[in-house]
């Protein structure tokens, strides 16, 4: 066969050319025409299925609705969880539901918790169809909660896509079989390198740095399109290697943020309902809980309890001790009233020494259920009474505990709380280490207290206390001092007994604000009859000091810089103190004792004889007189007890250089056998009452002794 001549090869020339990129352009032409008809097609097969099994899904949703619905709202009233777990699993069954929760209504309209969920969450789009369920009893619809059905739309688009994958499959392979003929002709051209670089992208590792889109050795002059596809790969390689590397370390600090934000938002809601010392729940996670079971207590008729418990005593241990070990006597006394309590019960902490216990399902009859509430307050009573070991140091504690049982007419989760401190704060008043059953009577006198507490803040605030003063007699009648006594007098109330608003200043906190008040008195008082000539130096005022008052870090400091600022000589004032003020911590008493008196303060100690350790306190406390207690004094002339107690009160008073004061000197007979057994003073209405500044000054500081 002759070669072709110069005009037949440039012909072939100029026909070959074009094929070059005419035919790989021709080709995926045919095909992406056809890619894009079909998948058109697909896609409107898809959209047309996709809009009939949402119409489907919307029917049964409401078939299940009219079948469904009251026979579930049976099983939910009924409380027969059994039951309705089978009726949510056979809806759970049906296509396309992912899962199906049945919620309880809650106090305030909205849904409460989950009652019963079967199914998981759908892993893609999903719709959720709540449905109400009403319970028909006595003629009336009654809302019991919801019914809600997570539909699953992304099983249904997966469905959906499925057909048109297949309908586009299908039209694929007809592409195909059209475009073989020119497959067969491209496939020298094009369809072995594009196969080449196919190979090589299915092996293509970002972690393989020997993987490589280099196919075929590069054309010169810059290549055709293969060579600038491969180019153009290999750009991509490298810059998906440098992605690579880049997005696996971003992960790692991503994974590491995600973790620590997830533990960090599980601390904070556990510290945002749990007590930071004990652990346990707190007043927020207490009141959700208490409405849940009042609910719960209205529907199914059962009782249940609320405990306060208040430690007895435990601010003396803690101000004594420390805040450490006060702490960790707290943590130990969480830890037993958790373990005496069953699972389904709560025990929470209000703060400080408070804690309350949520006691369900006592039973059916509010009096069996009282009796399983004693019960268990007094395993819990019991239980606080062991010893508790602290840094071996031993501690006992007692508990005041009150109980309100729900629910109640007026069963709100305050109210159930009030109740319980208001019967825990009649166990304290019958003594403590007791328990204590709410009454109505109780709640009254609880607002009576509180309006009188809040009258005293008033009266504190604005000048409605006033001071009284009671004169100290010696044998022969001369006046050494007075004994400055507060007094209350209510504008609607009238008088008002110290020995009732004393402990409620006591209880309140009000006494130490009461004690500055009643120094700065006294002492401008002393200050005022010494400028007048009425009050000597031998003589003095004794003022009473609460425990509370005295165990203040800053009472000496106040102490001594009232007396500067009054100009009153120390040795005028008498403190009296009672064997309260040393329990708990004997020795920071005496220290406190010792630094007032070596800057000329004198001590007496008040109610001597009363308590069970006086005469072992007396040894060691730095005293300077004794007040026998107006109990002995009473019967002084009747009963040989009382005056075998008086005469060893004068005998050690002689022992140990102290001056003695008899209180509650009413009778001649009781202040002519204290002054035949050399009593250094009496005080008592036998020799005067307590008055006013003005009179107590024309009545005995200017008259000097008693007529």
């Amino acid at each position: 066969m002759s070669e072709p001549s110069r005009g037949q090869q440039g012909v072939i020339r100029r026909l070959r050319a074009p094929l070059r990129g005419i035919g790989a352009r021709l080709f995926l032409f045919m095909l992406g025409t056809s890619l894009v008809v079909s998948t058109a097609f697909a896609a409107i097969e898809a959209w047309a299925g996709y809009r009939g099994q949402l119409a489907q899904l919307d029917r049964e949703v409401e078939q299940l609705g009219r079948a469904t619905l009251e026979p579930i709202a049976l099983s939910l009233w009924n409380y027969d969880d059994a039951q309705l777990r089978l009726q949510l699993d056979a809806i759970r069954q049906r296509p396309f539901i992912a899962s199906v929760e049945v919620r309880e209504l809650a106090a305030d309209g909205s849904d409460g918790t989950v009652r019963a969920r079967l199914g998981e969450h759908a892993a893609g789009e999903s719709r959720t169809e709540r449905l109400p369920l009403h319970y028909r009893r006595d003629g009336e619809d009654a809302l019991l909660g919801s019914l809600l059905l997570e539909l699953d739309i992304g099983a249904v688009q997966a469905e959906a896509r499925d057909r048109a994958l297949g309908i586009l499959f299908t039209q694929a392979g007809i592409t195909l079989l059209i475009s073989l003929v020119l497959l067969l002709v491209v496939r020298q051209i094009v369809t072995r390198h594009l196969s080449a670089l196919a190979r090589a992208a299915e092996r293509f590792d970002l972690r393989d740095e020997s993987s490589s889109f280099r196919v075929r050795a590069p054309a010169a002059g810059g290549g055709d399109e293969i060579d600038r596809v491969m180019d153009a790969l290999e750009t991509m390689r490298s810059s998906l290697r440098s992605a690579y590397r880049d997005l696996a370390e971003a992960n790692t600090k991503l994974q590491a943020d995600i973790a620590a934000r997830l533990r960090a938002e599980a601390a904070a809601d556990h510290l945002a309902n749990h007590d930071a010392l004990t652990n346990l729940p707190n007043r927020r996670l207490l009141f959700q809980r208490l409405s849940h079971e009042l609910a719960v207590a209205e529907r199914s008729g059962t009782h249940g309890a609320m405990l306060f418990i208040d430690l007895d005593h435990f601010k003396t241990l803690n101000d004594a001790r420390g805040h450490s070990i006060g702490d960790a006597v707290l943590i130990e006394v969480a830890r037993r009233l958790r373990s005496q309590l069953r699972e389904v019960d709560l025990v929470a902490r209000l703060g400080g020494d408070e804690f309350v216990a949520v006691l369900p399902m006592l039973g059916e009859l509010r009096e069996r259920a009282a009796a399983n509430a004693r019960i268990a307050a007094e395993k819990l009573r019991l239980a606080l009474a062991e010893p508790i070991v602290v840094r071996d140091e031993v501690f006992r504690l007692s508990a005041s505990i009150g109980v309100a049982l729900f629910p109640d007419e007026h069963g709100t989760p305050e109210n159930l709380i009030k109740y319980a401190d208001t019967a825990m704060y009649q166990a304290k008043t019958e003594g403590r280490n007791t328990i204590h059953f709410f009454e109505r009577g109780l709640l009254e006198a609880m607002e009576e207290r509180h309006a009188l507490e809040t009258d005293l803040r008033h009266a504190l605030s604005e000048g409605g206390l006033d001071m009284a003063y009671q004169p100290l007699v010696d044998a022969h009648g001369g006046v050494r001092g007075a004994e400055a006594l507060v007094r209350w007098t209510h504008p609607v109330r009238g008088p008002v007994s110290p020995a009732q608003f004393i402990p409620l200043c006591e209880e309140s906190g009000l006494i130490i604000e009461l004690g500055d008040w009643v120094l700065r008195t006294v002492l401008g008082q002393i200050r005022a009859w010494r400028e007048a000539g009425l009050l000597g130096p031998q003589q003095y005022v004794s003022v009473n000091i609460s425990p509370r008052q005295f165990r203040a870090p800053d009472f000496e400091d106040k102490l001594i810089k009232a007396l500067h600022a009054f100009e009153v000589p120390p040795s005028m004032l008498v403190l009296e103190i009672t064997e309260g003020v040393v329990l708990g911590d004997i020795d920071t008493a005496i220290e406190r004792m010792k630094s007032l008196r070596s800057r000329g303060v004198r001590f007496y100690i008040d109610d001597f004889g009363t308590g069970y350790s006086s005469m072992a306190y007396l040894k060691r406390l730095p005293a300077d007189g004794l007040k026998i207690d107006k109990a002995f004094v009473r019967d002084l002339g009747t009963d040989a007890n009382d005056a075998a107690i008086v005469d060893a009160i004068l005998a050690m008073g002689r022992h140990f250089g102290l001056t003695v004061v008899a209180e509650g000197v009413e009778t001649e007979d009781q202040a002519r056998y204290l002054i035949t057994r050399n009593c250094a003073l009496l005080q008592g209405y036998h020799l005067g009452r307590p008055t006013d500044a003005t009179r107590f000054a024309t009545s005995f500081l200017r008259q000097g002794t008693l007529a």
